[in-house]
């Protein structure tokens, strides 16, 4: 593939750790782990398969546009954002970077955690030398913005950077298959172990992959920050989809369709709406709000 360099040709066993996982990715001839060239996103192929759209048995937290349930057939392999896109990618393309957790910003913040992180250390024994050292490990200077997830970013603003590396917005469909990556738990892990969210985030995003991935070795589905896909936001869309769908795009705009879907929840959200299967839909396609992100797709 001219657009990519191949970082490793076959799945690794250790990151992907369910061999039919293994054997579909390899049955497509395609490289596993993928660099774009363009952006120096690190990409990971996911296959074609079957899988159950929407609430999780005995999710007692699911909205009634989670429902029902329907089995959704993805027919093509595509590549999809290791993590979410980080400032440093976005900003290496487009120059600049409107980021809210950035530079002073994140200084602030930092510099407001940092006597309640020494004191919490110190209560486990550290001294404050220790603890100071260890408290200051979240700094702007130590994680590098570069590696923050890319927020406050609009679907409009996102458009000209998509143009210019051949990247784009993964399909709703796409995003929880590759989200759930073959469970059917209303999340691929223990969400602290899995997410920053509102329970553990402290009103911050951070740095990307520093979250367990799940097992397909995307890191940060739940979490950090919402991922805007491409389709339109209908509240009776999956009933359209009760008898099954294939490669669905959502239903298209003003049908009746006035918002775009993120998804996976963010650093400001609670618990309930951080799941494989929650849409959110609240906001109109031009929000510029400090908890919505992007993970980006591409075709092989």
């Amino acid at each position: 593939m001219s657009w990519a360099e191949v970082v490793e040709r076959t799945p690794n066993a250790t990151v992907i750790t369910d061999a039919e996982w293994r054997q579909r990715i390899s049955a497509t001839g395609l490289p596993w782990r993928v660099r774009d060239r363009v952006s120096g996103v690190e990409m990971l192929l996911v296959p074609p398969g079957e899988f159950v759209m929407g609430m999780s048995p005995g999710d007692t937290d699911a909205m009634e546009d989670e429902r029902p349930a329907h089995v959704v057939r993805i027919t093509k392999p595509y590549y999809l954002g290791r993590t979410e896109l980080t400032q440093g990618q976005w900003s290496s393309i487009m120059g600049y970077n409107q980021s809210f957790f950035q530079d002073v910003n994140y200084r602030i913040i930092s510099e407001h955690e940092a006597p309640r992180r020494v004191a919490t250390l110190m209560l486990g024994g550290m001294t404050r030398e220790e603890a100071e050292r260890q408290a200051g490990a979240g700094t702007l200077e130590a994680t590098g913005a570069s590696q923050w997830p890319l927020e406050t970013i609009t679907p409009d603003e996102l458009r000209p950077y998509l143009l210019k590396t051949g990247l784009r917005l993964p399909t709703e469909a796409e995003w929880e298959y590759a989200c759930r990556a073959g469970t059917r738990t209303p999340r691929y892990g223990e969400l602290d172990a899995i997410a920053w969210y509102a329970g553990n985030a402290n009103g911050r995003t951070y740095p990307v992959g520093q979250k367990a991935a799940n097992a397909l070795g995307f890191s940060d589905m739940i979490g950090n920050v919402w991922e805007w896909c491409s389709d339109w936001y209908s509240d009776t869309y999956y009933g359209d989809c009760e008898n099954g769908a294939t490669d669905p795009q959502g239903p298209g705009e003003g049908k009746p369709a006035y918002f775009r879907v993120a998804r996976g929840g963010s650093w400001d959200h609670v618990e309930k709406n951080c799941r494989a299967s929650y849409r959110q839909n609240h906001y109109m396609p031009d929000p510029r709000v400090t908890d919505f992100g992007v993970r980006v797709a591409r075709d092989p």
